[in-house]
């Protein structure tokens, strides 16, 4: 994620602290890292989980274990590695000895973001990876993603919201081969029990109006079916 310097000067005062805003994305991002390393034990497995394709494999999951893995601007995080078996997976998405890159962290923010199509979701995974890894782990990794972004993004949200704030953080996103800026656009709202929660997170190049509507228009088909 950005410094504090990219983002827009009147965005903080609804928060106490740089760290009260990070503290929005740390949820999001360990279920995203920990989504991504589940796509790594499928391609490590060759099967996914409940498939029939795992019966009499010789290696199977065997829960998780926990880790506490530092990170460039969200502090340390307690992650839920899964392990297999036979003890022979090791998460190519944790490096050891040292921090996660703010790459990652970008990386996670922009694919939960709504705008991002499944290519652009891909190239993210790529870009996280690097080229050490194969096309079917990024295809595997690819697929956990997404669905666990789709789940994210269609969430139950809460009848009532007191506040709704609206504002945009620049990242930066590579496009056709090279990095180029582009603003994630955060709605967040505060709920009756005093706690701020982010709604929803949508990717565009420029605010309009008519983006802005079709923002409210997207909260409003789900807030609907909490109502129903």
């Amino acid at each position: 994620m950005d410094n504090q310097s990219n983002l827009p000067k009147d965005f903080f005062r609804q928060f106490k602290s740089k760290e009260d805003f990070q503290s929005f994305f740390s949820e999001l991002y360990k279920q995203g890292v920990e989504e991504m390393l589940k796509g790594e034990l499928d391609e490590h497995l060759g099967y996914e989980k409940h498939s029939k394709d795992g019966h009499n494999s010789g290696n199977s999951r065997n829960g998780s274990y926990s880790k506490r893995i530092k990170t460039e601007s969200l502090g340390n995080l307690v992650l839920n590695i899964p392990r297999d078996r036979n003890s022979e997976f090791e998460p190519q998405l944790i490096p050891k000895g040292s921090r996660m890159s703010d790459k990652l962290e970008e990386s996670i923010v922009g694919m939960y973001s709504r705008g991002m199509t499944t290519s652009d979701i891909s190239q993210q995974v790529k870009e996280v990876y690097g080229v050490d890894v194969s096309e079917g782990t990024v295809s595997n990794v690819t697929n956990r993603i997404i669905e666990h972004v789709k789940e994210w993004q269609n969430r139950p949200l809460e009848a009532v919201y007191f506040t709704v704030w609206m504002d945009g953080i620049v990242l930066k996103v590579k496009q056709n081969g090279k990095y180029i800026n582009k603003c994630i656009y955060l709605v967040i709202g505060l709920r009756q029990d005093g706690l701020k929660e982010v709604l929803g997170m949508w990717m565009a190049e420029t605010e309009s109006a008519s983006f802005w509507m079709g923002v409210l228009t997207d909260l409003a088909a789900v807030l609907s079916n909490v109502t129903q």
